[in-house]
């Protein structure tokens, strides 16, 4: 007799393009949108017109790489979970930059927190411009500034003798 072996359910992995908790929210809108379309397809008589809810890049990577179909109320119900989860227990990292970075930027900084840090870190992006460049990284108990603000703070010493001695030779 020849047992099955079960095969394993891929783990579910966020894409990098799911950055911040405005993100995972739209992820869950739309997973919840597609249960409504299948339970009100069940019910509805038949022939009547059905328009399935678009869904953005970030579900369908998501639904791709984590090998799920959507169509399956177990595997949607399991998405749903993973991303409520995520929702309540993946560490926030507030990151300020003292200008609007690239979401490719952005997608880069979210890869390494997650290859880093945490698999599920999602990222808070915040201003600051008087920071000039570099950024302030703060988790709930840790802050790191890694301004130029800050840098020529740790070195005024140096910066006023070079000013002095620029001043001296002008």
């Amino acid at each position: 007799m020849e047992h099955k072996k079960k095969q394993k359910a891929p783990s579910i992995k966020l894409p990098d393009t799911v950055i911040d908790l405005i993100d995972l929210g739209r992820l869950q809108r739309e997973v919840e949108a597609i249960g409504d379309f299948i339970e009100q397809a069940q019910v509805r008589a038949p022939g009547e017109s059905l328009t399935m809810p678009r869904t953005t890049q970030d579900l369908d990577a998501l639904v791709r790489q984590s090998e799920l179909n959507m169509l399956v109320d177990e595997e949607r119900q399991r998405l749903a979970a993973f991303l409520e989860n995520v929702r309540d227990k993946a560490p926030v990292i507030h990151v300020s930059f003292a200008a609007e970075p690239s979401d490719v930027f952005l997608q880069k900084v979210v890869a390494w927190f997650r290859a880093n840090i945490h698999a599920q870190t999602l990222l808070q992006i915040g201003l600051q411009p008087s920071i000039a460049a570099g950024c302030v990284v703060r988790t709930p108990n840790k802050y790191f500034d890694f301004s130029l603000r800050q840098h020529f703070y740790k070195h005024t010493d140096i910066l006023i003798k070079k000013l002095a001695a620029a001043e001296s030779t002008s």
